[in-house]
């Protein structure tokens, strides 16, 4: 029984022996943390936004006058040229409609040629009238004519009069008839000519919006129905919301990577072209949900990147419109800048800090970050070239990291 008892003495106190050195060697060693170099680089910060691709020109067409649609003769991915036919409306009311105002037309200029010859006619029973006033007008003043012939024949005159005036009245009213008759005649024609929907620019249909047997609305009566959409292929852009906070940081001519989802490690350079002055408001989750709380959505901006497809492979990759991209637009460029690992930044009772390595101690540093690019932040203050900072594990960072904490660094297992 001793033997035992002195057996298992000796085994606990292995184990002690064990243990101790155990909390020894850890004293001696610190903590394992990965760390990293401050150091001196340019960074690219960017902000990014998920967007859809557009042809850079996209013409609705509409048709000029309502009917049913009787002809269609275009597809979705046809390429068409500029005036080709794209679908017909029924003719027949307006065929109907311009046969009549010719005929209008023509009445009307029969109703011209009337006044004329009238007109020709009151002339010349003014001239007679003209010459009997003058004659009796001598014969009254020699005494010659009684007053009552006097009055007769100056009344003759000053009807005549009234009627030469009431002739060229007839006549200029039969011209103008006949002007709004052939501007009728014109409209007619163009209405007719308009049954035929043409192409405004070359490109490709994008969109078929009618049917056969579909009655359509003509611009000419509220907005018109649309009908095709043709864009032009050769060019295309990219569209993304920007929140307020990101678009104030953006420029004209800011350069900027678009990524097509579809096409994945399909990268296009691109250069912003255009940036919105009206704001929306961002359809997300958070804004339904500051909306159904009563509170304040986040106001975006459209931007346009332009994508310079000189190096673009259209054949192997053919862009559509509405096709999502993610877009990345870098907003500035940071030459010869300090910078530490992202993850290296660490919130400390409300303050940004680092962990700088010295003498296998982990020191906290106050610091004062600016932009951001990859996984990389600009230390404005708090830190100098050169330091060594801990960049990770990530639970020892957040949770057992302190001031003064031994460490034992290792290398990043990140590419520096």
């Amino acid at each position: 029984m001793k033997s035992w008892r002195w057996i298992a003495l000796g085994g606990a106190g292995l184990l002690l022996l064990w243990a101790a050195g155990r909390w020894v060697l850890r004293g001696k060693n610190g903590l394992p943390v990965e760390v990293d170099t401050v150091r001196r680089q340019t960074l690219r910060p960017f902000i990014i936004e998920t967007g859809v691709i557009r042809p850079a020109v996209e013409v609705p067409i509409s048709p000029d006058v309502s009917g049913e649609v009787v002809h269609i003769y275009v597809k979705e991915g046809d390429y068409v040229r500029a005036g080709q036919v794209l679908f017909t409306i029924r003719p027949d009311n307006y065929r109907t409609a311009l046969l009549q105002i010719q005929a209008a037309v023509q009445e009307a200029r029969a109703q011209y040629a009337a006044a004329q010859a009238s007109l020709a006619q009151q002339r010349a029973l003014f001239l007679q009238d003209s010459v009997a006033y003058e004659r009796a007008k001598k014969l009254y003043e020699g005494k010659a004519l009684s007053e009552a012939e006097w009055d007769a024949a100056r009344f003759r005159y000053l009807v005549a009069q009234s009627q030469l005036r009431s002739a060229e009245n007839s006549l200029q009213a039969a011209y103008y008839r006949i002007r709004s008759a052939e501007a009728n005649l014109t409209r007619a024609q163009l209405d007719y000519q308009r049954t035929s929907v043409y192409a405004s620019m070359d490109g490709v249909v994008t969109r078929l919006l009618v049917k056969v047997g579909q009655r359509v609305v003509g611009v000419g009566q509220m907005a018109g129905t649309e009908s095709v959409r043709i864009a032009d292929f050769s060019r295309f852009i990219a569209e993304v919301q920007v929140s307020e906070s990101d678009v104030v940081r953006l420029h004209a001519g800011d350069s900027a990577v678009v990524e097509v989802q579809a096409y994945p490690g399909l990268q296009l350079k691109g250069r912003v072209e255009e940036i919105g002055y009206s704001s929306g408001k961002a359809a997300s989750p958070a804004n339904e949900a500051a909306s159904a709380l009563g509170g304040e959505q986040v106001s975006t901006y459209l931007v346009r990147i332009a994508i310079d497809t000189a190096q673009h492979d259209r054949t192997r990759y053919p862009l559509r419109p509405d096709m999502t991209a993610i877009v990345r637009i870098f907003y500035a460029l940071k030459q010869n800048v300090l910078a530490v690992p992202l993850q290296s930044v660490v919130s400390r009772e409300g303050k940004e800090v680092v962990f700088v390595v010295e003498n296998r101690l982990a020191r906290e540093r106050a610091v004062q970050t600016g932009v951001t690019a990859d996984d990389r932040v600009e230390v404005m203050e708090g830190l100098a070239e050169g330091q060594v900072v801990v960049t990770g594990p990530y639970e020892v960072l957040q949770e057992r990291l302190r001031d003064s904490t031994r460490v034992e660094p290792q290398p990043s297992h990140k590419t520096l």
